[in-house]
């Protein structure tokens, strides 16, 4: 048996996670079960949790043991009447009773779902580590008496901790804690082949053979000044040939002494800073005048250097000027033409730590020698009734900047969002709850125009708020449900007055452009949902179009319903052709009501229902003149109607049905079916 094994035990079964190896005293419970983790000791349950407040069974233990100590499978006869040959721990038991790590409960039972007691963990750890137990050992606590040496040794060696009492449920966490201690005690000494400075606060230990072990008191970290440097914590490589210190600050460039498991290394910390300054910013501050931004203070003789920027088109800077943090370089130029790019180059800019910077000449500005400052249109700001804001500028401004919810303020509330026109001139803002009754107060600064140009900080627009808002549309999806009928779904549902004024435009079909002239629809809600429109279209005299074909892709256009939103193409959206045709409307079932009534049901919601397209006749027979029709409405849109016969129906005796044209689809665009080729349709049914 492999003693370090069992003493990584019992946990296969249990637990999961990672975490750099610290020092054992000042581990937690969790930590060191991560730890185990790591190594492959342990691992979790499927929900990555490690459970350590839970118990395990005897049955558990036994299967742990097992396979940890590869122990050899038992052919003798059960040996306990609680664990048959059909139990799925019966290997397991058998083994570790053979191999007299575990016993049975008397009577010849196991008691296999009992807990696993402490003391009991105890007296397996003995057995495991193959020590002597020492009954001299003493301590307080309830304890068995069979198990009171066990308990007492285990308790010398540090892998239970005291208690009051030792007969209780040992956890998942008192088993970690046991393993710990062993596994943590039984490491060798490092096989170390070099040691690294990485950074002021991090040192590579590199080693000639695999560890599995870097408990932080192995290693002690001085200067050649004889300060000490904290270890904070250690973390092994994935291939354990690479422990990793991260220590205090160290002093640059200064030799410093790792201490390794009673043995010094010598090695030179890096410097701090090896990174070089990288340019993040170029803003124009007004005609002519911009500030380039770095990453961290730059050197200030090759920051203001004129040698170290150039422009493409023969632009000269005028001047250079490094700002009190040494973070930007503020300059001019000479003359500019309007709306012509020039490329700037950068070079040869240091940090403080001296490390030159990559590089540049990707960078570049329009010329512009506009000077004019945007301001905001008073008399088109304005509240909406969704409770957003409109704040129109007085010409194109900066998109990025005056999507910023932070150039926006009102007294008690809180800006939500700031969304930007196609054009760049109108934004509209989007706030937290509004009270009725209440006079709110906006305030918008810092906001660039196009050229670069600064608005003063515009303050007293002033609105009313609106508590109870319309709340917006969106568009949600369309898909086509026939050849030349759509469904269009949106978010929340629409009113009536919507449905009526809903426009539908396609735009694109495959990338080309759509013209709908002579198109005409009919918009109805979807039966079931106020959510869903279907749009049924027809164009001029083709009443059946074959408009959205398979394989095509279309981009269409919603317009026409209060409150959709329509910010950056938001009530556009694609959707796919189909090979579904649209069917003609036909009447498909006949239920006979009584002896003079039928109920006529049809395919689809069809319109202009009137007896007149209606034949009764006996099968082989007269004819059964039909009085009228119980709908008696050749407007309504209805999807079943009844009839009532001139005379009663024979019991027994068939009937037949047929069609006459007229009646049409609920959009009529198409008339019904009637006929079969040259055969009429017809519906036969029995007299009652």
């Amino acid at each position: 048996m492999r003693k370090i094994a069992l003493a990584l035990l019992a946990l296969t079964l249990l637990l999961g996670l990672s975490v750099p190896i610290a020092g054992a005293a000042t581990l937690t419970t969790e930590e060191k079960f991560q730890v185990l983790k790591q190594k492959g000791i342990m691992s979790g349950f499927e929900d990555g949790s490690s459970r350590l407040n839970e118990s395990m069974t005897r049955e558990q233990f036994a299967t742990v043991l097992y396979k940890l100590l590869e122990l050899p499978r038992s052919n003798t006869a059960p040996k306990f009447a609680d664990v048959l040959k059909t139990r799925w721990s019966f290997e397991a038991v058998q083994a570790v009773r053979s191999a007299g790590l575990m016993v049975g409960k008397g009577d010849n039972r196991f008691a296999p779902t009992a807990p696993v007691k402490v003391e009991e963990l105890a007296v397996v750890m003995v057995k495991v580590n193959n020590i002597p137990v020492n009954p001299n050992i003493g301590f307080t606590g309830k304890v068995s008496a069979w198990a009171k040496a066990a308990v007492g040794t285990a308790l010398s060696k540090a892998w239970i901790a005291p208690r009051n009492d030792y007969t209780v449920d040992a956890t998942r966490g008192v088993l970690v804690e046991a393993v710990y201690a062993v596994y943590s005690g039984s490491t060798s000494t490092l096989d170390v082949r070099s040691v690294e400075g990485v950074n002021v606060q991090m040192v590579r230990v590199n080693l000639k053979a695999k560890t599995d072990s870097a408990d932080i008191g192995r290693f002690s970290l001085r200067d050649d000044l004889g300060n000490v440097v904290p270890i904070i914590v250690t973390t092994i490589s994935g291939d354990g040939l690479q422990v990793l210190l991260t220590t205090g600050i160290q002093f640059e460039n200064r030799t410093h002494y790792l201490t390794i498991d009673g043995q010094s290394w010598a090695y030179v910390s890096p410097r701090s800073d090896m990174s070089k300054p990288i340019i993040t910013a170029l803003d124009r501050l007004a005609p002519r005048l911009y500030v380039l931004t770095f990453s961290e203070p730059v050197d200030h003789g090759t920051a203001t250097n004129p040698a170290n920027y150039s422009f493409s088109g023969g632009l000269k800077l005028t001047t250079l000027q490094l700002s009190s943090d040494k973070r930007q370089v503020t300059f001019s130029t000479s003359n500019q033409s309007d709306n012509a790019r020039y490329w700037l180059t950068v070079k040869n800019i240091k940090d403080l730590a001296g490390n030159v910077m990559d590089t540049r000449s990707d960078l570049s500005i329009v010329g512009s020698n506009d000077a004019t400052k945007p301001t905001i249109i008073d008399a088109e700001f304005r509240v909406n009734e969704d409770a957003s804001l409109t704040v129109k500028f007085s010409e194109k401004m900066n998109r990025d900047i005056a999507a910023q919810t932070g150039r926006y303020s009102i007294n008690g509330l809180a800006i939500v969002s700031a969304t930007v026109d196609n054009e760049g001139r109108v934004v509209t803002l989007r706030t937290s709850a509004q009270q009725d009754k209440t006079l709110y107060s906006l305030s918008v600064s810092g906001i660039p125009d196009l050229a670069g140009n600064v608005m003063d900080t515009k303050t007293g627009l002033l609105f009313g708020g609106i508590s109870n808002p319309v709340l917006p549309v969106k568009l949600q999806s369309i898909a086509a449900v026939n050849e030349n009928t759509i469904e269009i779904t949106f978010d929340r549902a629409i009113r009536d007055e919507d449905v009526g004024s809903l426009a539908a435009t396609i735009l694109k079909d495959n990338g080309a452009n759509v013209s709908m002239s002579g198109w005409s629809k009919y918009a109805v809600r979807k039966p079931g949902t106020d959510r869903v429109v279907t749009v049924q279209f027809r164009t001029g005299a083709e009443a059946n179009p074959n408009l959205f074909r398979a394989g095509h892709v279309y981009t269409a256009r919603i317009t026409g319903v209060a409150s959709l939103l329509s910010q950056d193409a938001a009530n556009e959206t694609a959707f796919a052709g189909t090979i579904a045709v649209n069917e003609i409307s036909y009447a498909k079932q006949v239920i006979v009501l009584n002896r003079t009534t039928i109920k006529v049901v049809f395919s689809e919601p069809v319109k202009n229902v009137n007896e007149p397209y209606f034949a009764v006749k006996e099968q082989g027979g007269d004819a059964i003149g039909i009085s009228h029709d119980e709908l008696n409405n050749t407007g309504a849109v209805v999807t079943e109607v009844t009839l009532k016969l001139a005379k009663d129906m024979t019991p027994g005796k068939v009937y037949v049905l047929t069609f006459k044209p007229g009646i049409t689809d609920a959009a009529g665009f198409n008339g019904w079916q009637t006929k079969n080729g040259n055969e009429d349709i017809s519906i036969l049914f029995t007299g009652v």
